[in-house]
């Protein structure tokens, strides 16, 4: 009589699973990493073009750099030119929550915002990181949408079907086999030992 995996058979070969392709994916997204690095700092100078704000964003740089200059020395005028550096830096920010409502992995609470309390203003790298921050995951997030990214879909699309093969209610054996097969066509090393198909215990 065949029989079936049990339960404790069949939580073990979960994990394994899902351990095995954690590590397959891992590895391919390491070796993804450097060209996603390298797109986005190609991709950045054109990505802050494309949301219209270069001019924004260096007149912001200049009067943050006067201000910061001027507040060293001269303390009477300090608060004249910092009026000036919140007006255009809120213009740059307004822009910024505008791209943000049409982008889902763009949240408004990451933007900078205006900290009337500061002495010394940092802003233009604050928003800088922002941007670098952004390309980034937008540049990743259309390379695993391109061609080389389909091998991670695919490792997904797999690692979903040998799951739901656990928990199906399979001859213990079949559903074994069938995972030692799509393991295979992963390039992953998952044997699966002759007498563990043998001797399974009934569910």
């Amino acid at each position: 009589m065949s029989k079936q995996i049990s339960k404790d058979n069949r939580e073990y070969w979960l994990k394994k699973l899902s351990s095995k392709f954690s590590d397959k994916k891992e590895t391919i997204v390491s070796l993804h990493q450097v060209e996603i690095n390298e797109q986005t700092q190609n991709n950045f100078p054109i990505f802050k073009k494309r949301l219209g704000i270069e001019k924004d964003l260096l007149n912001y740089i200049k009067v943050e750099k006067d201000f910061n200059d001027y507040s060293i020395n001269y303390r009477k005028r300090l608060e004249e030119k910092k009026d000036v550096a919140r007006k255009l830096f809120l213009k740059v920010r307004d822009k910024l929550k505008s791209w943000a409502e049409t982008r889902k992995s763009w949240y408004e609470n990451d933007i900078p915002d205006y900290d009337y309390d500061k002495k010394i203003l940092d802003l233009s790298d604050q928003i800088e990181n922002f941007l670098k921050d952004t390309c980034k995951k937008e540049t990743k997030e259309a390379f695993y949408k391109s061609k080389k990214g389909k091998e991670i879909k695919n490792l997904d699309e797999l690692e979903e079907k040998a799951t739901d093969l656990l928990h199906s209610d399979m001859i213990g054996s079949e559903v074994l086999s069938q995972i030692s097969q799509i393991a295979k066509q992963t390039n992953i090393n998952m044997t699966i030992p002759q007498n563990t198909l043998k001797e399974l215990p009934s569910k």
